[in-house]
């Protein structure tokens, strides 16, 4: 979930040692990461009766499991001052932060509804920084779906997967506006340290080292991490009952996570700096956000004109910036792009509220994929037409790709849910395997 800033336009919200990883080397091919040692299983959970409004939350040799909540976040355990806090994670932002009991649920600041405000957070840290707090700096972030968070920074050790980042930074929310459920007290930002410097109330704080940047600076790790967000195993209405049991998904510090994928799949491509968001007004070449350039878009059907590949889908070459971002559930294309995509359902995907798209949940789904390094990862039936996510008829299903509008194109969850993704912060590059079918 990539935040925003505050007086600009909209940014698009476990256990050992390191592994190797590839070194830089002109022409170089092959991929040699190592599976990881410090592996953080996840778990993704979804917001109960907020799937149009929470839509964009977004392991060094440690892999962390995480547990996923029908595809909107994915949740990890973090140790700190010795409390469990469970956060989701987030590959659009870089700070770590948690609420800290008692805070303060308050109403959006444009919703004028008479209604108690109910931020649906855990009651998160009970007890005190032992490593004190920052004077004088206030602690800031408003993300694209309109929730913010403030409060202010502290020292603490921070355990995740087995690896400790030391008197590590962290904001602690005492007043908030956020949309949840109970699952999780705060968020895991993965993002570059560039990050930390932008948003509330100084837009142009000193940055500082987000929690993984820490762990591969103190050398636990190598710097990069790779995730696997798996999909909930949802049954329909109309298929006889399968097992409803979660793939895994996981968060890998230092190297790859445990699961199956394509080793002939793999695929690299180089992280763009912070200038190519030319919209935003910055020209620094630091690195910030995951934003990619993919070599080409492919999927449905030949229309208009957009060059045909030999499988008789559109290939739309136009190149555009593009943000990896595990904290939002949809992916978002340009409005030419979605709109081609939409009309190759069979019928027609519709606009239905708040910009989602839907279409009939027996629709005949087109392919979409995205081509990087000259492989095309291809996104699966169900993350095209997310048959858990239905309008009240149930007839009808939400789209997996969505509009960007008004935000910068991102390839969200419904992506993610098909490869393995690499974050190489060393060499500046992702690589991508496609994931075998769970």
């Amino acid at each position: 979930m990539t935040f925003k800033f505050s007086v600009r336009a909209l940014l698009c919200a476990a256990s050992s040692a390191a592994a190797s990883v590839l070194r830089p080397a002109t022409g170089r091919v092959g991929f040699t990461d190592a599976p990881s040692t410090h592996v953080v299983p996840m778990v993704s959970h979804d917001v109960p009766g907020a799937h149009d409004i929470h839509l964009r939350r977004r392991a060094t040799n440690v892999s962390t499991s995480l547990m996923n909540v029908h595809d909107v976040y994915y949740i990890i355990e973090l140790l700190v001052e010795g409390e469990k806090i469970p956060v989701s994670i987030d590959t659009g932002s870089s700070d770590t932060w948690m609420v800290k009991s008692p805070y303060r649920c308050i109403s959006f600041r444009f919703d004028n509804r008479n209604q108690k405000p109910n931020c649906g957070l855990g009651e998160g840290l009970k007890g005190e920084l032992s490593g004190g707090i920052v004077p004088n700096v206030s602690f800031g972030r408003q993300y694209a779906d309109g929730t913010f968070v403030e409060g202010y920074f502290g020292f603490a050790d921070v355990t995740v997967g087995g690896l400790t980042a030391k008197k590590q930074r962290l904001g602690i929310v005492n007043s908030t506006y956020w949309n949840g459920d109970g699952r999780v007290s705060g968020l895991m930002g993965l993002a570059y340290p560039y990050m930390t410097s932008l948003d509330g109330p100084y837009e142009t704080q000193p940055l500082y080292d987000p929690v993984f940047t820490t762990l591969w600076k103190d050398k636990l790790i190598s710097p990069m991490f790779s995730i696997a967000l798996s999909r909930h195993i949802d049954q329909s209405p109309t298929q006889s009952p399968v097992d409803t049991r979660l793939a895994t998904s996981y968060l890998a510090f230092g190297g790859l996570p445990p699961v199956s994928y394509d080793e002939s799949s793999w695929a690299r491509t180089p992280i763009q700096d912070m200038s190519v968001f030319k919209s935003w007004g910055l020209t620094t070449k630091e690195h910030g956000l995951y934003v990619l350039t993919a070599e080409a878009y492919v999927y449905g059907n030949a229309n208009g004109t957009f060059t045909v590949t030999g499988e008789g889908l559109a290939r739309n070459t136009s190149q555009f910036p593009v943000t990896v971002d595990a904290g939002a559930t949809l992916s978002y294309m340009p409005t030419i792009l979605a709109k081609q995509l939409y009309a190759s359902f069979d019928p027609p995907a519709e606009l239905v509220a708040y910009g989602l798209y839907y279409a009939k949940c027996n629709a005949k789904v087109p392919q979409f994929g995205v081509q990087f390094g000259g492989k095309i990862f291809w996104m699966a039936p169900e993350d095209l037409l997310r048959q858990s996510a239905r309008d009240p008829t149930g007839e009808w299903c939400r789209v997996g790709v969505t509009d960007s509008d008004s935000i910068d194109p991102i390839l969200g969850v419904t992506f993610l849910n098909n490869v393995v993704a690499v974050f190489d912060v060393e060499h500046h590059e992702m690589r991508f395997a496609s994931r075998t079918k769970y």
